[in-house]
C-alpha cells in the first residue's frame, strides 16, 4: 500500500472530510527510486540514495546556491581565512535548532568534525568513508565562542570551501549521537528542513516538514522515498500517480516520458563518469601494455547507443566536459593494436591465459542505468582480443565493499561529483594515498608518485589557471598509464508528474525538495 493510501486510511479513521483528505495527500510527495539508503549518519555512507536523504535532514556550514556552483551561507553566515590560508574561521547563524530542540552552536560543530578526525574521540567508531580521502588535511577544529568556530589545516588547500559543502561534514546533534551511539545512523537528527518520521528498511523512508526550521518552510508536508527496484514498475507508478517523481528510468523509456502529456522530464547537466577500473596491483593489469590494450579494445559507441540509448557521450577523460579542467584525450577503438600489445606482453612472459573477474553493480546507478548491458559489451570486446572475463554482479553495497578491498581484476564503476572542483574527481580517484584497502576510492589501486605530487600541488595553489595547468598534466599521465577505461558521461534523467513546479536539480543530480510546489494544471 502506498503512503498516500496509508495517509487516507488514517484520516478516515479520524473522521477527516474528503476535502481534508485530498488536501493532505497533495502535501505528500512520493519519490520512486531503485534502492534504499544504506546509512543516515552523514559521516558514513557514499551511496547516492543515502546522500539524497541526508541532504534533507542535515545541513553544512556552507552550500551551493540551488542550480548553481556559487557557494553561499548555510549554517554559517560568513567565513574568512588568514593570510597563511591555514586557518579558517566560520561565524554561525543564531537561533538555529536541531530536530531534538537543542541549539546549534560551536560545540556542535566541533563535535561533528572531531568525532571523525580524532581516533580518541568517544564516538569515533566504525568507518568514516570520506574523512581519510577528503578531509584528512584538517588538523583541529576549535570553539572560539558560542557562535564562532576555527579550523586549522595542514597546508594551503584550494578545494577547502568546496569540500565544506559536502554531506559528510553535515552538522549532527551531539545529544542524539550520545543517545543512540552507532544506532544514530537509523535515528538521524540534524537542522535540515525535514525530520525523519519513519524508516522501513528496504521499503521506504518518510520525512516530515520540520516546523522549527530556521529558513523558509518547505511547501510540502511530507516527503517519501519509496523503494521500487523494477524500472518498468517505477514508470507505471509514475504514470498512475502512485509516485510523483521517479529516478533511474530506463533510457529506452525516456522518450515515452518526454511525450507523455501528464509527465515532465528533467535532464540536468552531466556531472558524472562511468569507468572500467583495472586493478594495477594484480597481474596482468600491473603491465601498462595490457592496460593500454584494454583501452583500445573497448568500443564506447555501442555502449552509448545501446546501454544509454544515446543519453550519454563517450568519455575520453575522468573529468566530465562540464567540469573545469577537463581535457579530452584522443581515445581510439583499435582491436588489432590491442592484440599486438597483448602479444608483446605475452612474449615477455606476461601470463594472459586465465579468466579475470569483472565486478559489476546489479543496482542501477545515476551514471549506470543498465549495468549488465554495459558489462556484456565490455566482456565481448575483451573476448575479441583474447581476454576472458567472468562477470560478478552484486548489489551496490557488496560491490562497493569488494572493490574498495581490491578483490576484483576489473570493476565497472562510476562517480558523481560531490562539488564543482576537479579535485573531487582527480585527487579522490587517482591519488596513491586513496588506496587503503577497505577505504579505497582509487579502486584501480593506481600509484604514481608524479601524479600524486601534481594533484597535491594543485591543492596548494589558489588561482584557477595554475590549478588547471596542473590538472592538464595529470590527465596526460593518466592517458599514458591507462589505469581506467573512461566509458561515458551520462545524462541524469528525472521524471515527474506535471503538477510539480519548482523542480531544481543540484550538481550531484539530486532534486532540491524544499522548493517543490504542487499546482493545479
Amino acid at each position: 500500500m502506498g503512503l498516500a493510501s496509508l495517509a487516507a486510511c488514517d484520516l478516515d479513521r479520524l473522521g477527516a472530510s474528503k476535502d481534508d483528505q485530498r488536501g493532505r495527500e497533495r502535501q505528500v510527495i512520493v519519490v520512486g527510486r531503485p534502492s534504499d539508503a544504506i546509512s543516515l549518519d552523514p559521516a558514513r555512507p557514499t551511496d547516492n540514495e543515502s546522500a539524497e536523504v541526508l541532504e534533507q535532514v542535515f545541513e553544512t556550514l556552507v552550500r551551493y546556491h540551488p542550480g548553481t556552483t556559487n557557494v553561499e551561507p548555510a549554517l554559517a553566515t560568513s567565513w574568512e581565512s588568514d593570510a597563511s590560508g591555514l586557518v579558517w574561521t566560520f561565524h554561525l547563524r543564531e537561533g538555529v535548532r536541531f530536530h531534538d530542540g537543542t541549539s546549534l552552536d560551536a560545540d556542535a560543530v566541533v563535535f561533528s568534525f572531531e568525532r571523525q578526525r580524532d581516533p580518541a574521540h568517544r564516538y569515533h567508531t566504525g568507518r568514516f568513508n570520506y574523512w581519510e580521502n577528503n578531509f584528512r588535511n584538517i588538523l583541529k577544529v576549535e570553539k572560539v565562542d558560542d557562535l564562532t568556530v576555527r579550523f586549522h589545516i595542514a597546508s594551503r588547500y584550494a578545494p577547502f570551501l568546496a569540500n565544506m559543502t559536502m554531506f559528510p561534514v553535515s552538522i549532527v546533534s551531539p545529544r542524539a549521537v550520545a543517545q543512540w551511539g552507532d544506532a544514530f545512523a537509523e535515528h538521524p537528527v540534524g537542522t535540515g528542513p525535514f525530520v525523519l518520521e519513519r524508516w522501513d528498511r528496504g521499503e521506504r523512508i518518510v520525512l516530515g516538514r520540520f516546523k522549527g526550521y530556521w529558513g523558509p518552510q518547505a511547501s510540502i508536508e511530507r516527503l517519501v522515498f519509496e523503494v521500487v527496484p523494477d524500472a518498468r514498475q517505477r514508470l507505471i507508478d509514475l504514470e498512475s500517480g502512485a509516485v510523483d517523481l521517479a529516478v533511474a528510468i530506463l533510457p529506452e523509456e525516456l522518450q515515452f516520458v518526454d511525450l507523455h502529456p501528464g509527465l515532465t522530464l528533467y535532464r540536468p547537466p552531466t556531472n558524472n563518469v562511468t569507468y572500467l577500473a583495472m586493478n594495477c596491483l594484480k597481474p596482468p593489469f600491473d603491465d601498462v601494455r595490457v592496460r593500454r590494450a584494454v583501452n583500445l579494445a573497448i568500443n564506447k559507441q555501442p555502449i552509448v547507443r545501446l546501454s544509454y540509448q544515446g543519453l550519454a557521450i563517450p568519455a575520453e577523460s575522468p573529468l566530465p566536459p562540464t567540469q573545469w579542467g577537463h581535457v579530452a584525450a584522443a581515445g581510439r577503438y583499435a582491436p588489432n593494436e590491442a592484440r599486438a600489445l597483448l602479444a608483446q606482453a605475452a612474449a615477455d612472459k606476461v601470463k594472459l591465459d586465465r579468466t579475470y573477474t569483472l565486478y559489476v553493480p546489479s543496482t542501477p546507478r545515476p551514471y549506470l542505468p543498465n549495468p549488465e548491458s554495459v558489462a556484456r559489451i565490455i566482456q565481448t570486446n575483451l573476448s575479441a582480443i583474447g581476454l576472458r572475463t567472468q562477470i560478478v554482479m552484486q548489489p551496490f553495497e557488496a560491490h562497493n565493499a569488494d572493490t574498495e578491498h581490491g578483490r576484483h581484476d576489473l570493476a565497472l564503476a562510476g562517480w558523481v561529483g560531490d562539488n564543482s572542483d576537479p579535485d573531487n574527481y582527480l585527487y579522490l580517484l587517482f591519488d596513491k594515498g586513496n588506496t587503503v584497502p577497505g577505504l579505497a576510492r582509487n579502486i584501480a589501486f593506481y600509484r604514481n608518485d608524479t601524479v600524486s605530487e601534481l594533484l597535491r600541488s594543485a591543492q596548494a595553489v589558489e588561482t584557477r589557471g595554475a590549478r588547471e595547468a596542473l590538472y592538464v598534466q595529470v590527465q596526460q599521465h593518466l592517458a599514458t598509464d591507462a589505469p581506467w577505461v573512461p566509458l561515458a558521461h551520462s545524462q541524469v534523467a528525472i521524471a515527474a508528474t506535471d503538477d510539480l513546479d519548482g523542480v531544481v536539480v543540484n550538481s550531484a543530480g539530486h532534486v532540491v525538495y524544499t522548493g517543490l510546489v504542487r499546482v493545479n494544471r
